[in-house]
Protein backbone atom coordinates (compact mmCIF):
# COMPACT_ATOMS: atom_id res chain seq x y z
CA UNK A 1 0.00 0.00 0.00
CA UNK A 2 1.37 2.97 -1.15
CA UNK A 3 1.73 6.49 1.31
CA UNK A 4 -1.05 7.70 -0.79
CA UNK A 5 -3.13 4.90 -0.72
CA UNK A 6 -2.70 4.92 3.33
CA UNK A 7 -3.26 8.57 3.64
CA UNK A 8 -6.97 8.48 2.12
CA UNK A 9 -7.57 5.11 3.97
CA UNK A 10 -6.91 7.33 6.80
CA UNK A 11 -9.14 10.28 6.11
CA UNK A 12 -11.71 8.37 4.71
CA UNK A 13 -11.78 6.66 8.30
CA UNK A 14 -12.22 9.59 10.21
CA UNK A 15 -14.87 10.91 7.72
CA UNK A 16 -16.78 7.48 8.15
CA UNK A 17 -17.23 8.67 11.56
CA UNK A 18 -19.47 11.46 9.98
CA UNK A 19 -17.51 14.34 12.32
CA UNK A 20 -19.25 17.80 12.62
CA UNK A 21 -17.60 20.98 13.40
CA UNK A 22 -17.72 20.58 17.10
CA UNK A 23 -15.23 17.47 16.48
CA UNK A 24 -12.56 19.36 15.16
CA UNK A 25 -9.69 21.13 17.46
CA UNK A 26 -6.65 22.81 17.48
CA UNK A 27 -3.71 22.48 19.56
CA UNK A 28 -0.37 23.79 18.27
CA UNK A 29 0.53 22.18 14.95
CA UNK A 30 -2.07 19.18 16.13
CA UNK A 31 -5.27 18.81 14.52
CA UNK A 32 -7.70 16.32 16.47
CA UNK A 33 -10.45 14.96 14.98
CA UNK A 34 -12.73 12.14 16.75
CA UNK A 35 -9.18 11.28 18.62
CA UNK A 36 -7.43 10.86 15.26
CA UNK A 37 -4.63 13.52 16.13
CA UNK A 38 -2.71 14.98 12.83
CA UNK A 39 0.44 16.87 12.68
CA UNK A 40 0.79 19.85 10.25
CA UNK A 41 4.02 19.65 10.22
CA UNK A 42 4.29 15.56 9.01
CA UNK A 43 3.70 15.64 5.26
CA UNK A 44 1.31 11.80 5.67
CA UNK A 45 -0.67 14.04 8.18
CA UNK A 46 -0.79 17.00 6.11
CA UNK A 47 -2.23 14.52 3.45
CA UNK A 48 -4.67 13.79 4.82
CA UNK A 49 -5.52 16.91 6.36
CA UNK A 50 -5.97 18.05 2.71
CA UNK A 51 -8.73 15.13 1.66
CA UNK A 52 -10.43 16.26 5.11
CA UNK A 53 -10.65 19.56 3.61
CA UNK A 54 -12.57 18.65 1.23
CA UNK A 55 -15.63 17.83 3.82
CA UNK A 56 -17.86 20.88 4.61
CA UNK A 57 -17.97 19.95 8.39
CA UNK A 58 -13.97 20.70 8.26
CA UNK A 59 -14.06 23.68 6.33
CA UNK A 60 -17.25 25.21 8.98
CA UNK A 61 -14.27 24.41 11.93
CA UNK A 62 -11.69 26.06 10.19
CA UNK A 63 -13.76 29.24 9.43
CA UNK A 64 -14.79 29.37 12.65
CA UNK A 65 -10.71 29.26 13.60
CA UNK A 66 -10.02 32.12 11.55
CA UNK A 67 -12.94 34.17 12.90
CA UNK A 68 -11.75 33.29 16.21
CA UNK A 69 -8.15 33.85 15.93
CA UNK A 70 -8.88 37.31 14.43
CA UNK A 71 -11.54 38.45 16.95
CA UNK A 72 -8.45 37.51 19.49
CA UNK A 73 -5.77 39.99 17.94
CA UNK A 74 -8.58 42.42 17.57
CA UNK A 75 -8.66 42.13 21.47
CA UNK A 76 -5.06 42.19 21.25
CA UNK A 77 -4.69 45.02 19.28
CA UNK A 78 -7.30 47.09 21.63
CA UNK A 79 -5.12 46.28 24.63
CA UNK A 80 -1.89 47.65 22.82
CA UNK A 81 -3.68 50.63 21.67
CA UNK A 82 -5.06 51.46 25.44
CA UNK A 83 -1.43 50.91 27.17
CA UNK A 84 0.07 52.87 24.54
CA UNK A 85 -2.77 55.67 25.42
CA UNK A 86 -1.50 55.46 28.83
CA UNK A 87 1.70 55.69 28.29
CA UNK A 88 1.51 58.75 26.53
CA UNK A 89 -0.48 60.36 28.86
Amino acid sequence: MTHQDKNLTRALAILATHPDQDDFTCRGNIISVRGQRLNLTLDDDRAVLEILMTNAEFGYAVTYWEMAAKELRNMQNAWSEEELAKSAA
